[in-house]
């Protein structure tokens, strides 16, 4: 026989559930995150739920008896059978929790019922303002909600267990002898800064167009997916890209990786030493997991969805966003500041649903463009809304070679050619010492230092090293 949708009611549990309730008022608190007014299908059950949980905010005592001064239109069998059941209440912290799990599963099955009854409507009718994506979403975030309903709630936790947690991030890093306790970049300096790239954490890395944003994420995710190579669990990267195409952030890693310019790669003139070298480096690099998706236009939902296959297909450990900006918002708001805040809080939302880094670019506004010194402040963030309140960490990328070598000095009408040629050699003695350096300035960081690191940047393969490094190469 086929079951109901009213078969997913149980009168009796209920009332059995609203009579421990009534007869031991402390339960609301001890299960004050598992208790929902959803639970109770009959509308009368509903009603006194309501009452008892007013009356124990205001901390007052409701009784069975005055129960009717609240409810007058209680039916006098509901009353009958609350009294019935408080007398036979013999009292069990178990027993509750069973009754109470059994009004859970019911709950879910109802909704379980709804969701795949109205998504069924939806589909069959050709009236609807939804197309087909849209549908596959909405399913997909209602039964991830759905079953992430009797999820563990944090908790309140006193110093003993809070501590004990903090030491075994400590014996973490004491286990990889002495290093960090986070996922390393790869960047020395970086890495005793930040201890590594912390779970949950948000870490934004922000600079104007041309200053290596990309590369240096790439640099860093290749790292950690080199890094959890060597890991006995196999983690896994994966780049959300929504500007450049899996294929040329390829091409990027190749070219950084083999040494050969990208130039030489996207036009094919590669020599035999070349070709040999492509071919090693291709071998080396093939079987790391380091994952791309270059999906245009994806809303914080549709990244969530993604990362929650990819998660469990892949053991991702760590995410890359290039970049904030092109994230679509979920809807449209009044202001851009706004939407961008949404998307913000949202991707920290993210970091701490999944206990990941997420490392997200973000564009910086052309005010830079306009002070002497031009290198980033947290204030250049661009439509920063929430941006710098959000993250964790927040770094800049700043090369000031690139803006030396497009403001090469001219000479002015009424200057001699000595007072020119001493200004001329004066920028190109600054452009020769600084043409491969960078600096990351990490702006913001919640738990730990701030300051500057220096990097060597090799343009011809957009590639970024850590200062000591490149001077041992």
């Amino acid at each position: 026989m086929q079951k109901t949708f009213d078969s997913l009611k149980d009168n009796d549990i209920e009332i059995i559930v609203i009579a421990y309730l009534l007869k031991h008022p402390d339960l609301i608190d001890t299960n004050y995150e598992y208790l929902d007014n959803s639970l109770f299908a009959n509308i009368e059950n509903l009603k006194i739920f309501n009452v008892l949980e007013d009356f124990h905010k205001s901390q007052k005592n409701i009784s069975i008896d005055t129960i009717k001064n609240y409810i007058p239109d209680i039916q006098s069998k509901t009353h009958k059978e609350l009294s019935h059941q408080i007398d036979q209440i013999v009292f069990s912290k178990d027993i509750f929790a069973d009754y109470l799990e059994t009004l859970q599963d019911l709950h879910l099955r109802r909704e379980l019922f709804k969701i795949t009854q109205n998504k069924n409507s939806e589909t069959t009718t050709f009236d609807t303002s939804s197309n087909i994506k849209d549908i596959f979403l909405d399913l997909e975030k209602k039964l991830f909600d759905l079953s992430n309903f009797k999820k563990d709630n944090y908790e309140f936790r006193d110093f003993a267990s809070v501590t004990k947690a903090s030491l075994k991030l400590v014996e973490k890093a004491f286990k990889k002898k002495g290093d960090y306790s986070g996922i390393v970049s790869g960047f020395r300096d970086l890495d005793n800064m930040l201890g590594g790239l912390q779970n949950s954490d948000l870490i934004i890395l922000a600079g104007r167009p041309s200053m290596g944003k990309t590369a240096l994420a790439t640099n860093i995710a290749f790292n950690a997916a080199k890094f959890f190579s060597q890991e006995q669990d196999k983690g896994s990267v994966v780049m959300f890209s929504l500007e450049m195409s899996a294929e040329q952030i390829g091409l990027r890693i190749l070219a950084e990786q083999s040494k050969i310019p990208s130039d030489k790669l996207r036009k094919g003139e590669l020599n035999e030493k070349d070709s040999l070298k492509l071919q090693n480096t291709y071998q080396e690099i093939n079987n790391l997991n380091f994952f791309f998706d270059d999906s245009p236009n994806l809303t914080v939902s549709e990244l969530r969805s993604k990362l929650r296959r990819y998660k469990n297909n892949n053991n991702i450990k760590l995410v890359l966003i290039d970049y904030l900006q092109l994230i679509k918002p979920e809807s449209n708001r009044d202001n851009r500041v706004n939407e961008l805040s949404e998307i913000t809080r949202n991707l920290k939302q993210l970091a701490k649903e999944f206990d990941l880094p997420v490392i997200s670019l973000s564009q910086l506004s052309r005010q830079v463009e306009n002070r002497e010194d031009k290198r980033p402040l947290l204030s250049d963030l661009r439509e920063s809304g929430s941006i710098e309140q959000d993250a964790d960490v927040v770094m800049f990328i700043y090369r000031e070679s690139y803006y030396l070598q497009r403001n090469e000095p001219t000479r002015g009408t009424d200057e001699t050619q000595e007072s020119y040629q001493k200004k001329h050699d004066t920028w190109k003695d600054r452009n020769e010492e600084v043409f491969n350096k960078a600096e990351l300035i990490v702006a913001k960081q919640r738990n730990g230092p701030t300051g500057k690191i220096e990097l060597y940047f090799d343009d011809k393969f957009t590639k970024f090293l850590g200062i000591e490094k490149n001077a041992s190469n």
